[in-house]
């Protein structure tokens, strides 16, 4: 693998995936892709990021975004970057990405992780793309993912827990918190209500389930009013159901970050 030492290293025929110069200038539309380039590449060589780089409330790497132009998603702006490569997701930045395609702009995108291994694929995925280490960051990652795991497992095996986001909405099967209940030994009651993707979660059935263990974002000024009222309901408080908290940007993107949700769940459950 070509070694990312210096911008001039990719001028003299470093190649990327399926035999494709290595990008020297990079932008990305999404906070996912921004993550992983921040993580990857030389600052040096990112034209941009998203609006959502610098925010802490989506992305775990806000501070070291700080330094780094940010882009509000358009075409024009992104053109006029002269960027090599172009990041986004499936679900974002479809309508700029489509059209930079059609201007012979090179885009690649990301889907939702919905595991611990598509992970690690998706950011060996972006190493590919843009001549970065992938182990470099995987491996001391996976390890903490493993040991947490053990530990999880023998304490937590059988028992029920449930994400339960903004608005009542909850992750079934088919999404990386439920491959995170499951790789911990718990049952994800989402699931086994027939819950696929996230969804809302009605309050009779969430009462009716029990869970061991619900799981949510901080509790922000206004989760009264907007993100949590279901977590306030008096039928749930009379339930004995101990209350996690982990950070759903955690989840929303593909990173090494994953290892901080296991280790923060084994801190809160108090495991020897």
């Amino acid at each position: 693998m070509c070694r990312l030492l210096a911008l001039a290293a990719l001028w003299l025929g470093c190649a990327g995936v399926n035999g494709q110069p290595l990008p020297v200038r990079i932008a990305s539309l999404n906070v996912c892709t921004d993550q992983l380039l921040l993580l990857l590449v030389d600052p040096a060589r990112i034209t941009s990021l998203s609006l959502l780089a610098s925010d802490s409330d989506y992305s775990n790497l806000a501070a070291r975004a700080a330094g780094v132009p940010a882009n509000r998603g358009q075409a024009d702006e992104l053109l006029s970057q002269q960027a090599d490569l172009v990041l986004t997701s499936e679900f974002s930045g479809t309508l700029t990405a489509r059209l930079l395609q059609r201007l012979g702009q090179r885009v690649e995108r990301l889907g939702f992780a919905t595991s611990v291994d598509e992970v690690w694929q998706q950011i060996r995925q972006v190493a590919a793309w843009t001549g970065g280490d992938a182990s470099a960051l995987i491996d001391p990652a996976a390890a903490r993912v493993a040991v947490a795991q053990r530990r999880l497992r023998e304490q937590l095996s059988g028992k029920t827990a449930l994400f339960l986001s903004s608005n009542g909405v909850a992750f079934g099967a088919g999404t990386l918190q439920d491959d995170f209940l499951r790789s911990s030994g718990l049952r994800n009651l989402a699931t086994e209500a027939g819950v696929s993707g996230a969804a809302p979660l009605a309050l009779e059935l969430l009462v009716a389930a029990r869970p061991d263990y619900l799981i949510a974002e901080p509790r922000g000024a206004l989760d009264r009013q907007l993100a949590h009222p279901l977590l306030l309901h008096p039928a749930l408080a009379r339930q004995p159901q101990q209350l996690l908290i982990l950070r759903d940007r955690w989840f929303d993107c593909a990173g090494p970050w994953i290892a901080e949700a296991y280790e923060s769940l084994a801190a809160q459950v108090t495991l020897p």
